[in-house]
């Protein structure tokens, strides 16, 4: 059965307005959006405590990266005069009670795979991390990658542009505990997602869920239907052996079952994601 075609709601390359998200104002926005807090720029500011001047600041952009992040969702207010409110999604619930200030770097990690999802992410992340990998792999030429993604995301000044999406996996107040590029001696690189197994539940999670929003949640999928769904390897950094070595992790897991007589493999969730966002800290210790 083809894939669901799916409408892309990205985060425009713009919305962070060259913040990159901070763990601690994202852990009071994720409190704020537990209590239905409203997505209104002076509310979330007095209401959390992140800065935010008269018609600009941190509070909307945390607000967004925490909706690119898949950590929130926007409620349709029932009066066209009121602003939509917020809501935790089942990962940002689980976050918010485990871990709601990003300490683990799994945790940076999986909010880090959906920003780049082709569906729910934001833009520059989504180029940069999932669209590129094809072009370059796992590293190259800053310079090089900056020419090729100029056109993709617009404007004259790529480097102004991606700046936040690079500085972010660099500054210990955000990720720098994922890592997930670093700059070295001119190039950009990229660092593959870690498989550990108190990690299984959540990459079952994040995969299982792509699969339902592209209305392919019962039944077996294919590799392929994972990379073009969820970008399974391209913005993992994966290569063929560990993509199978994470298959296998969430067969010996009891999160999935994997057919290997076909080709591609055919991979079936044994749980709806909502069940396994609930099971992403129960491995650690």
């Amino acid at each position: 059965m083809p894939a669901k075609k799916q409408k892309p709601e990205r985060l425009a390359k713009n919305f962070h307005r060259t913040f990159i998200p901070e763990r601690q104002y994202l852990g009071e926005l994720l409190k704020y959006a537990a209590d239905g807090g409203e997505y209104e720029i002076r509310k979330i500011a007095d209401a959390t405590g992140i800065p935010t001047g008269v018609s600009s600041g941190k509070s909307l952009p945390t607000a967004d990266y925490c909706r690119g992040m898949g950590l929130v969702t926007l409620v349709k207010p029932e009066s066209k005069d009121a602003d939509p409110t917020l809501a935790l999604t089942p990962f940002g619930r689980a976050v918010f009670l485990e871990d709601k200030f990003f300490k683990e770097p799994f945790t940076q990690w999986l909010a880090h795979l959906r920003l780049c999802n082709e569906w729910r992410g934001a833009d520059t992340w989504f180029y940069l991390f999932c669209e590129s990998t094809p072009v370059f792999g796992n590293r190259a030429a800053a310079d090089e990658v900056m020419k090729w993604i100029s056109p993709l995301i617009g404007g004259k000044d790529p480097e102004t542009a991606v700046s936040p999406t690079i500085r972010m996996y660099a500054d210990e107040a955000s990720f720098a505990d994922c890592g997930a590029i670093i700059r070295e001696n001119g190039d950009l690189v990229r660092t593959p997602a870690p498989i550990r197994p108190e990690y299984a539940a959540g990459y079952a999670a994040w995969l299982a869920e792509c699969m339902e929003l592209a209305g392919r949640g019962n039944g077996q999928v294919s590799v392929e239907e994972l990379k073009t769904q969820a970008g399974f390897q391209r913005i993992t950094g994966w290569s063929q052996a560990k993509a199978q070595e994470l298959l296998e992790l969430l067969e010996r897991k009891r999160l999935a079952e994997v057919d290997r007589h076909m080709h591609p493999w055919l991979v079936r969730f044994l749980h709806p994601s909502t069940a396994l966002w609930n099971r992403l800290y129960e491995e650690f210790l």
